[in-house]
């Protein structure tokens, strides 16, 4: 089954919320007349990625919400609608909302919070804003079974491994890697996370803008059941690009991978989060 898949995500992420809005509205028609039919946004596109922005931008997440219903309702396509920060119980999470056809299928919170320490350097950590989730998330379409990661989940293999498991062909992570992160990390992750699974890796991250001590470094990539990278963004605004789902099965053929794993040795189990 053939589908597009389209990655949108920001040249450079404002303070203002209108002007976001706007934003992704507008190339959300650009993507439209190109006849995307799923479209992927980036982690935390309608607020920069600083945490006093983040811990203001939670009161922006209905108006947020609502945009991504409608257009996905009027358009009747599918949106992985990147991140908001969303408030529940007096906590903070770093959410995707997915909807089809104008119907919310689905709501990840990001489960691994991304921290990083370098010697003479301020630490930076998201658990300073954000709660994590404790749920991982495949969703169905008319298309298949899908699944989604956030940015930092994407270096924990476990987590795509057990969405492999659940039977989701393409894996989404919408996501916000920095310049010096990005150069060093971002491709070969992604690349690894797809072929080690046989699936399709959709990786979503903002094109360059820098913010504060903030840089982010663009490069949205689709990547193949095989490794290869189909189609590299650089610093364009969106990208359409074809998939053809059909490549798994052939693929997994060629190389069985999953009839060779030896599970009666090893197993990877999903746990009940303790409450």
């Amino acid at each position: 089954m053939d589908k597009y898949e389209n990655r949108y995500h920001t040249s450079e992420v404002s303070s203002d919320i209108k002007a976001n809005l706007s934003f992704v509205a507008k190339h959300i028609q650009s993507c439209i007349k190109e006849h995307a039919e799923i479209i992927v946004l980036n982690e935390m596109w309608n607020a920069p990625y600083d945490n006093e922005q983040i811990l203001l931008s939670y009161k922006t997440h209905d108006k947020c919400y609502q945009l991504l219903q409608e257009e996905s309702r009027k358009h009747q396509i599918i949106i992985i609608g990147g991140t908001i920060a969303r408030k529940e119980n007096n906590k903070i999470y770093n959410t995707c909302h997915i909807f089809e056809n104008g119907k919310h299928i689905c709501q990840y919170d990001k489960m691994h919070l991304f921290e990083v320490n370098i010697e003479g350097h301020k630490l930076y950590s998201e658990s300073e804003v954000f709660t994590p989730g404790n749920s991982i998330k495949t969703f169905d379409t008319k298309y298949g079974r899908f699944g989604i990661l956030v940015c930092y989940d994407i270096r924990f293999p476990e987590e795509t491994r057990l969405l492999a498991m659940k039977q989701a062909k393409v894996i989404f992570c919408p996501a916000a890697f920095n310049e010096s992160a990005g150069k060093a990390h971002w491709q070969p992750l992604l690349q690894t996370r797809a072929m080690e699974n046989q699936v399709f890796i959709v990786g979503a991250n903002p094109q360059h803008y820098v913010y504060k001590q903030f840089k982010s470094y663009g490069h949205s990539l689709i990547c193949d059941p095989f490794g290869k990278v189909l189609i590299d963004a650089n610093q364009n605004d969106y990208i359409v690009y074809d998939i053809d789902l059909a490549m798994i099965d052939k693929i997994r053929k060629r190389m069985p991978f999953w009839k060779i794993r030896r599970k009666d040795i090893y197993d990877l189990v999903e746990k009940e989060p303790k409450q």
